[in-house]
């Protein structure tokens, strides 16, 4: 099957599997797909494209360029929410395409690393889960992974004046799609150019390399003051003491205040590069790799400093990574060219991940059965069996495939993860999706609102679940404590209360007010009067 169509074709085939199977399986995800999709929304109804807000409040919390992009898909195709989704899916496609890119000028006599590279990206489990979430970090990994291949570009082809723009562009287009943290990930690999290009350059050479990399962050800075200084203006005092500063030192300040100790990457690291590292012979390849080899001198620049600062800035969290994720699968990917030249025998190298395939087939296909037995979970004794039935079936039939080298074998494995990714997901949705839904109650505030009343949701911080969901043109008031909520009855005496509780049984019988389940508690929608009039609703409360 492989061989049917070329590699940059069953890139495009295999990411449109995924998007089109989110897009159909799954709806936005609270609480990040949603808050985004608010503030786009909030921004389309305002006009207001340099100051983004979220319930009615200044969001200084990211740049703007995702909610640019998510209003510019309602500009060719209406207000939806389905191609908002597709920003983040087409920047991973890019990345993805960049990564084969990378890795023809890093090893330009190893067309394997090229081909392989892309497959193996687009069927790591961490880039699949991540590759269609409406985040900011594949946006970042994008233009991270455009500044490397400019930097690849400059020290190959020439330092030419639109390559040098082209990386200015590249450090501009991150900063507006999560800020200057681009420079972490872009600066060592440039600043260690002398190290790692495998040519000796004259002194004159250098003195232009780092003049342009000052001209390349520069040109990044001044597209990102475009819109900060204007935003900046119009946003106040507090918006722009935000943008400028009060974000950036924040951020230093939770950075280094020893949330998570310095390991807990590396911790994570072999998950992360599964399934790859379930095949034997990407073990052999690894023990083969050396820093002669040009390119993994240019990896290890790129990757080391970066992963010692990550691991000393004691924020974390598991998606920071993905930016770096592109480096890890080229070195992977030389690996597995390395034995794949030594006549590596690849023709049952991927049994492992089949069998682990066929394992995880075999428990969905009886967590029916055994739930029953125990009685644990009502919603498992819905799940249909054929999904395990599905896995199983194609387990067998690439249990049967024999890989002639490592493409195939990659490709295999690759189609294998993402299968069972896709059924596990479309499974755990078809259980759970309506719980992860906001449109629903979002339309029911919505109904409040257009009756000219008013809505206080109980919560301490309310992240806008319900605003795209249900159109919302007005905020929805965030109180906390019983006493407050009596104080603002006082002026909005026919208003409505969003409560949340734990378990559904938990509600008076009969309950004759609107309620849902949310993720893994419930809300209600019920006019403010119902609420203080009944303690017992007190008493099931969550904020």
């Amino acid at each position: 099957m492989y061989q049917l169509l070329s590699v940059r074709s069953w890139v495009f085939v295999i990411w449109l599997v995924l998007v089109s199977f989110a897009l159909y399986a799954r709806p936005l995800l609270p609480v990040d797909e949603t808050r985004y999709a608010a503030v786009a929304w909030e921004m389309w109804q305002r006009g207001d494209f340099l100051v983004p807000h979220l319930n009615g409040e200044l969001y200084s919390h990211k740049p703007p360029l995702l909610f640019w992009l998510m209003q510019l898909t309602w500009l060719l195709f209406g207000v939806n929410d389905w191609s908002l989704r597709l920003v983040s899916p087409f920047f991973a496609l890019g990345t993805v395409y960049l990564s084969a890119a990378m890795a023809r000028i890093l090893w330009p006599e190893r067309q394997a690393i090229a081909d392989m590279a892309p497959i193996m990206l687009l069927g790591s489990g961490f880039w699949i889960i991540f590759s269609t979430l409406t985040m900011f970090d594949m946006m970042l990994a994008f233009f991270v992974t455009l500044a490397i291949y400019s930097l690849l570009k400059l020290t190959h082809a020439g330092l030419a004046l639109p390559r040098w723009l082209l990386l200015g562009a590249a450090i501009g287009g991150g900063v507006m799609a999560k800020g200057p943290v681009i420079l972490l990930h872009v600066l060592p690999a440039a600043l260690l150019a002398p190290w790692w290009l495998k040519d000796a350059k004259p002194g004159s050479y250098w003195r232009h390399w780092y003049a342009g990399l000052v001209f390349s962050i520069l040109l990044g800075a001044a597209i990102a003051l475009c819109w900060a200084i204007p935003a900046g203006i119009a946003g106040g005092e507090v918006y722009r003491n935000a943008i400028f500063w009060g974000q950036t030192q924040g951020r230093i300040v939770e950075s280094f205040a020893h949330k998570l100790p310095w390991w807990w990457y590396a911790q994570y690291l072999p998950v992360l590069l599964l399934p790859w590292l379930l095949l034997k012979p990407f073990w052999l390849g690894l023990k083969t790799l050396n820093l002669e080899d040009a390119g993994l001198r240019f990896c290890t620049a790129w990757g080391l400093p970066l992963l010692i600062a990550f691991s000393l800035i004691s924020g974390k969290r598991i998606h920071y990574l993905l930016p770096m994720f592109p480096l890890f699968v080229l070195i992977l990917a030389r690996a597995a060219e390395a034995v794949n030249a030594r006549q590596i025998d690849w023709r049952r190298a991927h049994h492992g991940v089949i069998a682990l395939l066929a394992l995880i087939g075999v428990v969905i296909t009886t967590a029916p059965w055994v739930n029953a037995l125990t009685y644990r979970n009502a919603e498992l004794a819905t799940l249909s069996p054929l999904w395990g039935v599905f896995l199983l079936l194609v387990a067998a039939l690439l249990w049967r495939h024999e890989a002639i080298n490592a493409q195939e074998s990659v490709f295999t494995v690759s189609i294998a993860t993402v299968i069972t990714l896709l059924v596990i997901s479309s499974a755990f949705f078809s259980l759970r999706g309506e719980s992860f839904d906001t449109q629903e109650t979002g339309v029911k505030i919505a109904e409040v609102f257009a009756q000219n009343k008013e809505v206080a949701y109980l919560v301490a911080v309310y992240h806008g679940e319900y605003q795209f969901g249900g159109r919302l043109t007005k905020p929805i008031k965030t109180i906390v404590g019983l006493r407050n909520l009596e104080k603002w009855r006082a002026e909005h005496p026919d208003a409505y209360v969003l409560m949340r509780y734990r378990n559904a049984s938990d509600l008076p019988t009969p309950f004759p007010y609107y309620h849902h389940r949310h993720k893994s508690f419930n809300v209600a929608l019920l006019p403010i009067d119902a609420f203080l009039n009944h303690p017992e609703l007190h008493k099931i409360l969550i904020y």
